[in-house]
């Protein structure tokens, strides 16, 4: 008589091996944490959310927080506020808890952006009568003003090669355009209808995302640069805008809504596919993600 036990062993063996492949798939799987900025009873703070769903308050202050991008080493957050006056940059120690107010003009100032070393900033301020793009260094010092013109300039962001991308109004339609640091060698990238608006380049240097109005209503959009070749993403009846990539370049976030009912934040693969919404309630907007590997919420 044939013994069954080969067959039994081979049948454990087969589900041992299918709970390992998913406990690996879910050890290897990135769970995302994003910032972003929360309205809550007639003020804003700053939050931070991951793909799981979970929650954790990082301000909060009486006036507004807003707009909170991490530094590449995960040590402090810059942000647009209004603690004192109208807005400004402001900067939070995670370790020490320890707010800074980076700027002080009697303008508004916002839109912070990391250099790739962590150690300067970029943003936007309208203290000289005109939106334009300035840097400052993490400890407040060293004010610069890259951008002169009589045209709004805005939505810095300070890739990995070097250059500063930012929309700029040429010709009445917000365009892309990049500059060295010290504002040399400003280029104008694109030149279609539609505005382009919060341009961020990949850490290859190959693709830019950006939203806009190309096809009437704000959706969002990937250049991609050697093809010479723009992918509309997104194609949604509600806004798409604020888009950010993922430190890894496999995600975007970004915020969904119409401004009159609540906006939502989201996160999708770079091809628009699997799209999630990760927060629940309120109104929501400027997020940003949390680099890989640094976890602002403890597990």
């Amino acid at each position: 008589m044939r013994s069954k036990a080969p067959m039994k062993n081979n049948k454990i063996l087969y589900l041992l091996l299918i709970l390992l492949s998913i406990s690996v798939g879910e050890l290897f799987s990135q769970n995302y944490e994003v910032l972003f900025t929360k309205q809550i009873n007639g003020t804003d703070q700053l939050f931070v959310t991951n793909s799981k769903g979970d929650l954790k308050q990082i301000t909060t202050h009486r006036s507004k927080d807003s707009s909170p991008v991490i530094s590449p080493d995960g040590n402090y957050i810059v942000f647009a506020s209004e603690r004192l006056g109208w807005w400004k940059i402001w900067l939070m120690d995670l370790r020490t808890k320890v707010f800074t107010q980076l700027t002080n003009s009697s303008n508004a100032e916002y839109a912070p952006s990391w250099s790739p070393d962590g150690k300067h900033i970029v943003f936007i301020s309208t203290r000289d009568g005109n939106s334009e793009i300035y840097t400052i260094d993490k400890n407040g010092n060293n004010l610069n003003r890259l951008t002169n013109n009589t045209v709004t300039d805005t939505t810095p962001y300070w890739g990995k090669n070097e250059y500063i991308y930012y929309s700029s109004n040429v010709s009445g339609i917000y365009q892309i355009v990049r500059m060295l640091p010290d504002g040399s060698k400003r280029e104008v990238l694109t030149s279609s209808d539609g505005n382009k608006l919060m341009p961020q380049i990949s850490n290859d240097a190959n693709k830019i995302l950006y939203y806009g109005d190309e096809h009437g209503n704000l959706e969002i959009y990937i250049l991609y640069i050697l093809e010479n070749e723009t992918k509309r993403i997104t194609n949604h009846k509600l806004m798409d805008i604020r888009p950010r990539w993922s430190s890894d370049n496999k995600k975007i976030v970004f915020e969904r809504g119409n401004k009159d009912n609540n906006q939502h934040i989201y996160i999708m693969n770079i091809d628009g596919s699997n799209i999630k919404k990760v927060t629940k309630k309120d109104y929501n907007y400027a997020p940003s993600f949390v680099p890989n590997g640094i976890r602002l919420i403890t597990e």
